[in-house]
């Protein structure tokens, strides 16, 4: 565990919540956690998304890079680190760890998700990213982040299409920013593939490119092209408007077979 005070770290035990058929992880959950200890942090900076409402500023997630290493058991005591660092004065890179928290503080805890991602700060009158010293305390620009992480360039339109679903927006998918909150469109991709694969393959790592906003009204499209190799299934998904056919999402998810086996285990007790 760290005790570097730029990184906020927060305990907590997996819920029941987060978990479905065959204790399979809700991918959508992992960004709730994601945005939570963010929301976390940035309050206790002073740059939440209520203190940039402020301003007439709006933080927007534009990418997240997921990577599950290992599994996870219901109940298991976790702790979340998340941190930030400004790149070029043009967006801040958030990085995310998920792992346990070792009873014996000897023990290396075991590292369960890693993700990383851009956010970056727009104008809420036009949408137009905007720079961040005039509205970042000094102190917060002070060390900038030495690489930038791997930008996700969103592909073309599907080659082809498995599996295609609507969704309408519905009040409760919206956030303070007054458009779709970022995990509803991984929710909205996972629910996009039938029941069968879903439940035969858990996700390992996943891409996620935001492009645009999906509003309240909207009903969206969530397309699906599929692939599979040996154990492996790929899986590539756009999020479209339905009434103009605008991409406001494209996400890339690799799966692991697991059959009936849950890649995440429930932990039992005699």
């Amino acid at each position: 565990m760290t005790n570097n005070p730029d990184i906020f770290s927060q305990k907590f035990n997996l819920p029941y919540s987060a978990l479905t058929i065959g204790g399979r992880l809700k991918m959508d959950w992992l960004l709730n956690i994601f945005q939570d200890a963010a929301a976390a942090q940035c309050h206790a900076l002073g740059i939440s998304g209520f203190d940039m409402a402020k301003k007439n500023l709006k933080w927007v997630v534009s990418q997240y890079r997921i990577q599950i290493h290992n599994a996870i058991d219901w109940m298991i005591p976790m702790v979340v680190q998340t941190w930030r660092a400004p790149w070029k004065n043009l967006y801040e890179i958030r990085q995310f760890r998920l792992m346990t928290e070792p009873k014996d503080p000897v023990r290396t805890p075991s590292l369960l998700v890693t993700a990383s991602s851009i956010w970056i700060l727009i104008k809420a009158a036009n949408n137009r990213p905007v720079r961040l010293t005039p509205h970042m305390p000094a102190s917060l620009m002070t060390c900038p982040a030495q690489e930038s992480v791997k930008r996700i360039k969103p592909g073309a339109d599907l080659t082809h299409v498995d599996y295609e679903c609507s969704f309408p927006v519905h009040f409760l998918d919206l956030d303070l920013n007054e458009h779709v909150n970022n995990p509803v469109y991984v929710r909205w991709a996972m629910a996009s593939l039938p029941d069968k694969l879903n439940f035969e393959y858990t996700p390992v790592s996943c891409d996620v490119i935001y492009q645009k906003e999906a509003l309240p009204a909207d009903t969206v499209l969530s397309r699906t092209s599929i692939h599979i190799d040996n154990e492996m299934l790929f899986t590539d998904h756009v999020i479209v408007r339905q009434t103009s056919h605008e991409h406001l999402a494209h996400l890339m998810v690799a799966w692991k077979k697991t059959g009936n086996k849950s890649l995440f285990h429930m932990t039992t007790t005699s």
